[in-house]
């Protein structure tokens, strides 16, 4: 118990001393006058940079901004999407690695593989006040990453390695109406035969704190790890910065491509914006697992979290602090704490994690002595560097690597060694390539 106290007292000092940013203004009546806001002030001489998120030397350019007026941030792509002015528009999204992976101890393994996700989104206007919103995600991680997956150890979905995605990962449609005199109130009505529920933060493959970094937490079960789950239904409310989401969705095993299940799990999410450097949100879900959909006994999800932005010495520097806490039905409580930050300066980017989380010994077929099979505490520091080796337009190419330092206690060493640790070396590609019309798109005329 002393030992779990400490571990909650460095995770809340750690909340207090990202939290210093003081707390800012009322919010904006408007989502264009909050795009505004949030848009920081640059030097004489220097321009703000959408893809490389700060200050750069020169005028800027006519296609260089935060977003378009007419537009505002997707929080899953960080893309510039359409606010209720705009007609039609079409974005298409891909992050590819090419990964060589190295892990070291007893488990340790070598092995190339190539994690990436696309997202393909499409916003039309049904009225001025009503837009129709429908995105699809996916990934080609059965063809590039297949059934051993990326070795990570203590990883638990998929033992010591994070597991491929699905081909298809996502069909979401939104109808979003825009609610008062100005707009500034937002209604959204969600239906996704394949979808995400509202439980967690941003999922880390769409979080800017872990722009670069190829691993997955080894806590994503715990944290974000319902980015894809099957018949998901919604509604969220946006008022000024605050958003406030309720879902229902189905526990059971998901089948490729759109599987359809009865509704049997709920959560709620809440996200307040405080100002433009720092916001703050809580969810919580009663869910089945899918070894136990169908059944009565349900599970608990709790997850709490801290996101800031701030300039810092020419750069830009972003975190996330997350906890969270998965309680299973007549068993015990499970919890994690996550720190992540990426910092980038011109081309460079520096990155970096720390995570601490219990994990039971099972969970990672580890045979420990009877009366020893309760969770233990497990931990892992990544540290990472990323280069931008070009850019033009929409497209860029990365390179970069990692370094991992796994902590496991005494009763997980049989199996991992005293020091297991693991290093990775990658490319990445990414596009975004979005297209805005004020014509309805061919095909796709009302």
């Amino acid at each position: 118990m002393k030992r779990k106290m400490n571990v909650i007292t460095v995770g809340i000092t750690l909340l207090i001393v990202f939290a210093l940013p003081a707390i800012g203004q009322q919010a904006p009546p408007s989502a264009t006058s909050i795009v505004k806001a949030m848009t920081p002030k640059c030097s004489p001489h220097q321009h703000w940079d959408a893809e490389m998120t700060m200050c750069v030397a020169g005028e800027a350019p006519a296609t260089t901004s935060p977003c378009q007026l007419d537009s505002s941030r997707d929080a899953d792509s960080s893309a510039c999407v359409p606010e209720m002015n705009a007609k039609t528009s079409l974005m298409f999204h891909i992050n590819q690695f090419m990964l060589y992976s190295s892990t070291t101890g007893k488990r340790g393994e070598s092995r190339t593989t190539g994690p990436a996700m696309w997202m393909l989104m499409y916003d039309a206007a049904l009225t001025p006040s009503n837009h129709l919103r429908i995105k699809a995600m996916g990934s080609p991680e059965q063809s590039t990453v297949r059934d051993k997956g990326t070795p990570q150890l203590l990883q638990t979905e998929h033992i010591d390695s994070f597991h491929a995605h699905d081909t298809f990962l996502a069909f979401e449609v939104r109808d979003v109406i825009a609610l008062g005199a100005n707009g500034s109130q937002r209604l959204t009505l969600l239906f996704a035969p394949r979808g995400e529920a509202a439980i967690g933060p941003v999922p880390f493959m769409h979080r800017d704190s872990a722009e670069g970094n190829p691993d997955a937490p080894l806590a994503h079960a715990l944290q974000d790890g319902f980015h894809d789950v099957s018949t998901v239904v919604g509604v969220e409310y946006q008022h000024s910065r605050t958003t406030v989401e309720v879902t229902g969705f189905s526990g059971h095993d998901l089948r490729w491509p759109l599987p359809l299940h009865r509704v049997d799990s709920y959560s709620f999410r809440v996200n307040q914006v405080i100002d433009p450097h720092f916001s703050v949100g809580a969810s919580y879900a009663d869910a089945l697992l899918p070894e136990d959909a169908g059944g009565a006994l349900h599970n608990q999800f709790v997850a709490a979290w801290l996101t800031t932005s701030h300039a810092a010495r020419g750069g830009t520097l972003k975190s996330s602090l997350i906890w969270g806490q998965a309680h299973a039905h007549g068993g015990a409580a499970f919890d994690s704490f996550l720190e992540e930050l990426v910092y980038q300066h011109n081309n460079d980017k520096i990155f970096g994690r720390a995570e601490i989380l219990e994990i039971a010994p099972a969970q990672l077929d580890v045979e420990v002595p009877i009366g020893a099979a309760n969770p233990k505490w497990v931990g892992a520091l990544t540290a990472g560097y990323e280069r931008t080796l070009f850019r033009t337009g929409k497209l860029m190419l990365y390179i970069g690597g990692s370094y991992t330092r796994d902590h496991v206690p005494t009763e997980f060493r049989p199996a991992y060694g005293s020091a297991p640790a693991g290093a990775k070396v990658y490319l990445r590609i990414k596009i975004d390539n979005a297209s805005m019309s004020g014509e309805a798109m061919p095909g796709m005329e009302r």
